[in-house]
């Protein structure tokens, strides 16, 4: 088998198994593939690592294809460095020309407040408070994960359950800072008190 044959075969095997174990839909699968093949054969795999370039790509198809499925996670199945990946992610990006999706934190709302065990009335009111924050400040460039944390702390605190900011951080993976800017902002479009259209 050839050295190209056998790369192909490596990096088919590995974005079908973590495909699997992240329950990602065929058509994900299929176009990490195309984005892996394009990458090797404009060569861009030299010097790098067959694993972290399957994890850039599988990263890319999902946020591509809006399934929300964050770096982290998929970076759970894999023994690449974490710092390998984020490099030939940037690389795809660069090379192939491609147009980084931002990821929807709508998205992400249903699978965080069942990781948080919160309720549906949460869960309603975090995208009430996201979709009202979004027309008031410009979403683009800020961590979509770092207003999901800061709407679901307003969330429980209008509410009244307890879930601490450290908590709802480590869960969503997100700084702490991160989450109090976000609180900050959008306590100040919306008054806690006054909260009866939530």
């Amino acid at each position: 088998m050839t050295w190209s044959n056998r790369n192909m075969l490596i990096a088919a095997t590995e974005i079908k198994r973590i495909g699997g174990l992240l329950n990602l839909p065929q058509r994900v699968k299929e176009y990490a593939a195309k984005i892996y093949r394009r990458a090797f054969k404009l060569k861009l795999l030299r010097g790098r690592s067959i694993k972290a370039m399957v994890v850039a790509s599988l990263y890319y198809a999902c946020r591509s294809e809006r399934i929300p499925r964050t770096l982290q996670e998929i970076l759970k199945f894999t023994d690449s460095d974490p710092r390998d990946v984020r490099r030939c992610y940037r690389t795809l990006v660069r090379e192939l020309k491609l147009t980084v999706p931002a990821l929807d934190p709508f998205l992400l709302v249903p699978k965080y407040i069942a990781a948080l065990q919160l309720s549906n009335e949460i869960e309603k009111s975090t995208i009430k408070i996201i979709k009202f924050y979004s027309k008031k400040y410009q979403v683009g460039g800020k961590d979509p994960k770092g207003l999901l944390a800061g709407a679901i702390y307003v969330a429980c605190l209008y509410h009244g359950v307890s879930r601490s900011q450290s908590r709802i951080a480590k869960t969503i993976q997100v700084t702490e800072v991160t989450l109090r800017s976000r609180f900050k902002e959008i306590s100040k479009i919306i008054k806690l008190p006054q909260y009866s259209s939530i």
